[in-house]
Formats: C-alpha cells, structure tokens, sequence
C-alpha cells in the first residue's frame, strides 16, 4: 500500500514520468526491507538513514550513486507529505557534488555494433524480434525503451516513415523507413510475432505480453559473449553511444546529432565531443622543451 501511495504521489505531486517513477521504487524497496525490518515506518531516525546509505552506496556507480541519494530524498518528502513521519529524513542524505559533462559515454565500437546485428538466430521467432530491436537502435539511435515499445501505428507503411514517441523529456521523432528495417520488421510481424490483439510490436510469452527491458538482460550478455565483444557494459544504451559517436567522427554537425537523438536540449549531446578523437587532437597545444 505505501508502495502504491508513493508511485501515485510522484505521478500527481512531483509530476515524474512514469517511468521515473518505476525506477525508483527499484531502490526504494531494499531500503524499506532494510529499515523497516524491526521498526515501523514513523521509527525510522536520521542516523538510521545516515548509516544506510554510508553503507550501501560506495557499491555503486557515480551515476547510480545520484540516482540513489534522488530517489531516496523524493521518498522522505513523500513520507513528511503523508504525515508518516515527523522527522525531515531526507537532511540525514549526504550531498554528492557532480559536474556537468563530468562524465565519458560509455559505449562500444561500430564495429561491434555490427557483430551485435549478427548474433540473433533469425531462423527463430525471438531471433527475428531481437534482430529488429537491435536494428532499429542501430540505425536511428533511439533509446531501448522507444525501439521495445513501438506500437503497429507508429509504423507508417504507405509513408514509408517511422514514429518514436519522446522519452526522458526529450523530443518525438520521425524517421524514414528504410527498406532493411522494413524488411525485418515484416519477417518478425508476419513469422515471429503471432496474432495478438496488442499493439505493441515486440511482444513476449507467446504474444501474450508487451516486451520489457528486464527480458533480454540475459540475452543481450550472451550475444555480447558470443560474438567476443569487450566491453565494460553490455546493455542496449551502449549502442545509443556508438550510433551518436559514429555521427561524430564523421563531422554531422553537434546540432544535426541533438535533433537525430531527440535530445530536449543540446547541452545533453555536448558529452559526444569527448569522444571525437580527431578534433580533440586539433586543441593539444605542442610541447615546449624545457631548456635550462
């Protein structure tokens, strides 16, 4: 019941995505588990809190690590909204200082992108979905959650175009529809696929359910294995990288690569710059000799 009272009031009071608001119940959950375990929810204390995160946290990524000590502080607003507590638990979180463009993209090659392309098994019905996924992603760029939640109108087939809905704030897009990604699309529709009465176009347990990002974790770590891939990730957004760092090194201007991306601001693709080698070697100033 809290759970549900917490996703509502993100939903109607922060007025998060809904999608926001799924990620964070991720690490909500362990932290009720844990605090809750021989307390109530009224209970809970600041050094309580304090020792939990100081505990927990150095496990995870910087990346993570704010996307915690954010979901954590949304929590303890709610639970001093509710009146379930009286203590402003979320002065107990310790501040956790990040700089703008602080980070480098995290993803593959082009080239492994393409052995990625190779791995499904197309003669198998989840080959073909898979091969279509990856092959949406790999040419337009679009986020995994865009390309798993493509729905049969979103495809326009006389207009050879193809609709992506906007995600994480940022901009709809349209793309054409490229003979290939038509092809493949058609292949897993009409062979893969089923006939289900829903509308979304990746589907899963026979076409009984909408396709979700938990169900390929594991596949995707094995097409990453078995085509030799290296990589210190082996998600779906390492491609999202590569496509944006591919339009990079061959001069697609900054602008042209925000728009491709749907990013509702430019500052977003300004991280893109880090991994173009060759202009970057244009600002190295030459090395004096230090003569004495």
């Amino acid at each position: 019941r809290l759970i549900a009272e917490y996703q509502q009031y993100q939903l109607e009071v922060q007025g998060v995505l809904a999608k926001t608001a799924r990620e964070r119940l991720v690490c909500i959950r362990p932290v009720l588990k844990s605090l809750c375990a021989r307390r109530s929810i009224g209970d809970i204390n600041a050094h309580a809190v304090h020792q939990y995160v100081i505990k927990t946290a150095p496990s995870f990524s910087r990346r993570y690590q704010r996307e915690f000590l954010c979901g954590l502080r949304s929590f303890f607003k709610f639970l001093l909204f509710k009146d379930y507590t009286s203590v402003r638990l979320m002065d107990a979180l310790p501040k956790l200082p990040t700089w703008s463009l602080s980070e480098i993209p995290r993803g593959i090659e082009w080239e492994s992108v393409q052995k990625l392309l190779s791995a499904p098994n197309r003669s198998r019905p989840n080959g073909k979905r898979n091969y279509a996924l990856l092959l949406l992603m790999a040419t337009y760029g679009v986020r995994f959650h865009q390309a798993c939640t493509l729905k049969l109108k979103n495809i326009l087939w006389r207009e050879a175009l193809i609709y992506f809905p906007p995600c994480k704030g940022g901009k709809p897009l349209t793309f054409p529809l490229y003979p290939n990604v038509a092809e493949a699309l058609l292949d897993y529709i009409k062979n893969g696929r089923g006939r289900s009465p829903l509308r979304e176009v990746f589907l899963i347990k026979g076409g009984t359910e909408p396709l979700k990002r938990t169900s390929l974790f594991s596949t995707m770590q094995g097409y990453y294995k078995r085509m030799g891939i290296k990589s210190n990730t082996s998600g779906f957004h390492a491609i999202r990288h590569a496509f944006a760092t591919k339009l990079m090194k061959e001069k697609t201007p900054i602008k042209s690569i925000s728009d491709i991306l749907g990013h509702s601001s430019i500052k977003s693709t300004y991280v893109y710059t880090k991994v173009d080698l060759t202009q970057l070697r244009t600002l190295c100033r030459e090395w004096v000799e230090v003569r004495s």
